[in-house]
């Protein structure tokens, strides 16, 4: 089975998002199941959030593996790969630019068409979709099919972010650190800064993941420097040596996070995360951390985050646990999206 994958925003290595890492992971795990995959994705905004000109030429390479085709246009472009690549289905994912008209791009091709939810805002979708047996509707998460089915009435199928294990899994070193990744506003980086200003004693690791317009990246780095604790870092490809110096993870979402990719990487590596309660966080957490509520008072994270930091523990057994369970569930992940889109295909 030939399986495209199609989103507006960037890919690897360019830009290294959940949705970015999830895809490319799934991708792996397709390949390892005898699939052949494949993507097709826009050219990341410059550094200000402007767009790459629409006459920019598409790009084509196979650095990670499998052929990534990156397009000023997708959603132009869409139809034209479709005829060209012939893709046994067309999997088009939420989460970036343009997500409807891809979607309308793809069944104008003429393919079986899915439709992956990884967020629940409308807003970033780009408009609404009705529920049609034209297109296949799955989801990262219960939470985000709930949502989805009370927002659209859409009965979406859960095929869980596939975490590729060997990818994340790291040595042990000091284990001092406490993770915050993605310093974005919507990822509660002003609770993080909070945080490391109210426990000086306690080193921070700052990470970027996003690519942020350059005025609040200048603003971060500020806020940061003006702290003796918080070390401020790039996006890295590599995200293992991170995780080795990491004794908690910190994510204080204040979006709904569809799933909470990240923090089933900590877990593989027995690391707790102290996070928000909201979206799908506190049940991708589960026994493996403690939540709270982004809008409660800080001296109540600053209690949480210092009782977990100073004996995590309690905590470290169930993340292990829960990390490598789901890890492993990798070919079965994989098998199940073939065989939805196989049935789909079908029909």
């Amino acid at each position: 089975m030939r399986v495209l994958f199609c989103f507006g925003d960037g890919h690897w290595p360019r830009v290294k998002g959940g949705l970015q890492t999830a895809t490319h992971d799934l991708c792996l795990a397709l390949q390892q199941a005898g699939a052949s995959p494949a993507v097709l994705c826009g050219l990341p905004a410059d550094a200000d959030g402007q767009p790459a000109p629409v006459h920019t030429p598409t790009e084509h390479d196979t650095s990670l593996g499998y052929p990534v085709f990156r397009s000023a246009d997708p959603v132009r472009d869409l139809p034209l790969l479709a005829a060209a690549w012939e893709p046994t289905a067309l999997v088009v994912q939420s989460g970036g630019r343009g997500f409807i008209d891809m979607t309308a791009a793809a069944l104008t091709a003429g393919k079986p068409t899915a439709v992956y939810l990884h967020n629940v805002e409308l807003a970033s979708a780009g408009g609404w979709m009705a529920a049609s047996p034209e297109v296949l509707v799955l989801a990262n998460s219960a939470f985000t099919a709930q949502r989805w089915h009370a927002l659209l009435g859409l009965h979406a199928h859960v095929v869980p972010p596939v975490v590729n294990a060997a990818a994340c899994l790291a040595g042990l070193d000091a284990r001092e650190k406490v993770l915050f990744v993605n310093p974005a506003p919507v990822k509660g980086v002003h609770l993080a800064l909070a945080l490391a200003g109210a426990c000086p004693d306690i080193p921070f690791t700052f990470v970027h993941s996003w690519p942020l317009q350059s005025q609040w990246a200048s603003q971060v780095a500020a806020r940061v420097a003006a702290l003796g604790n918080v070390v401020l870092l790039d996006a890295v490809d590599d995200m293992r040596p991170l995780y080795a110096q990491t004794r908690l993870l910190l994510m204080p979402s204040v979006w709904e996070e569809a799933f909470g990719r990240t923090v089933v990487e900590a877990q593989i590596n027995g690391i707790p995360a102290l996070a928000s309660d909201r979206g799908a966080l506190p049940q991708v957490v589960g026994a493996a951390g403690l939540v709270r509520s982004p809008h409660a008072p800080l001296a109540d994270w600053v209690l949480a985050l210092r009782t977990m930091y100073a004996d995590p523990s309690p905590w470290q057994a169930a993340a292990k646990r829960q990390g490598l369970l789901h890890a492993a569930q990798t070919p079965l992940i994989a098998a199940e999206l073939l065989g939805l889109l196989a049935a789909h295909a079908s029909r």
